[in-house]
């Protein structure tokens, strides 16, 4: 019995990042790879989104940044939270262009530019209706008048998170009304980068859009027919054991469901401490060959019971197709099953 095996598509990222390109027709594409590419490996994930023509990479963690350099990766590389002081001078050496909040923050990143008579790239992060980074809307006045006094920076780009569809009208707005107060005290940027995946097909503007889970193929559920999406994640999981039940017999956890007489059962080695969601539970899907099968029962933490179609042979050992770009089983519609 092996444990569930998760692997990229690269030749699909790649295809996905054509697509996005395509879709934001001449505005510059940059690929989150936080997080190790989303748990999908940052080096090769980056190289792919490079080769097929994304302009920068993302990364919320400056040892991310030192992963990527050290592979040889030298596309401009942008800190995309809030970059603490203390950490100023490594991304000065790993070349990474920092994200600023306050006016503490720029006025030292100019003072150690100065002093290692250089001018450093920085974006300016502003908090739009997320709490996270930025400078706050109340507090844009008083920033511009400071930093526009600064010499040694050189603003690469401005920018802020948007929380969802139901704010993003009035994000947008109190985004540009703080980046026209930056511009009247003579602080210009050379982008403006607000929409990720799902703000894209919203319509949110700027330069450049930050493309994260899109690359595997996912809209975080905002439909378009304006991109052919490939699902670039294939997770599957092997059949640990198969029984065939004489007798109506509960299942799992919580007898959340049962097995009528004559019913084949195969249970997977997979569950949620793989990060399978709990929510699928009677309600996702997954694929032997062509066939689908039924989840049926809680999701256990080692184990997933299917119920297999009659006529349809499955032994220990034959691997189900859990996610991949398959109906129903593609990364929109597992999150969907599972009510996320």
């Amino acid at each position: 019995m092996h444990p569930p095996t998760l692997r990229v598509d690269l030749a699909a990222v790649r295809h996905n990042v054509g697509e996005w390109r395509r879709f934001i027709a001449g505005r510059e594409l940059w690929a989150v790879v936080k997080s190790n590419a989303y748990g999908l490996g940052a080096i090769d994930v980056s190289r792919a989104c490079l080769a097929a023509g994304a302009a920068r990479l993302c990364i919320v963690d400056l040892a991310e940044a030192r992963e990527l350099r050290d592979a040889g990766i030298a596309a401009p590389i942008v800190h995309l939270t809030a970059t603490p002081p203390s950490e100023f001078f490594a991304a000065l050496d790993l070349d990474v262009q920092v994200s600023l909040e306050d006016w503490r923050g720029a006025q030292t990143l100019d003072e150690i530019a100065q002093r290692r008579k250089r001018t450093a790239a920085a974006h300016l992060a502003i908090d739009t209706g997320t709490g996270w980074s930025g400078v706050a809307a109340a507090s844009v006045k008083a920033f511009a008048k400071q930093a526009s006094a600064l010499r040694h920076l050189r603003w690469e780009g401005v920018w802020t998170h948007i929380a969802g569809a139901d704010t993003l009208r009035e994000q947008i707005a109190g985004f540009n009304r703080a980046v026209s107060i930056l511009s009247d005290a003579g602080i210009e940027f050379a982008h403006r980068h607000i929409a990720g995946t799902a703000a894209t097909i919203l319509g949110a503007p700027g330069d450049a859009v930050r493309i994260g889970i899109g690359l595997y193929g996912s809209t975080l559920g905002e439909a378009t027919l304006l991109l052919d999406l490939k699902t670039a994640v294939e997770l599957r999981a092997a059949v640990a054991y198969v029984k065939r039940f004489d007798a109506a017999t509960r299942l799992g956890y919580g007898s959340r469901a049962s097995a009528e007489a004559g019913d084949i059962i195969a249970t997977l080695r997979l569950g949620y401490a793989d990060g399978l969601p709990s929510g699928l539970a009677n309600h996702g899907v997954v694929y032997f060959d062509a066939e689908p099968a039924r989840i049926v029962g809680a999701i256990g933490m080692n184990f997933t019971m299917v119920k297999v179609p009659d006529g349809l042979q499955v032994k220990v050992g034959d691997e189900a197709l859990v996610v991949g770009d398959d109906d129903g089983i593609r990364l929109d519609d597992v999150a969907r099953a599972a009510g996320m």
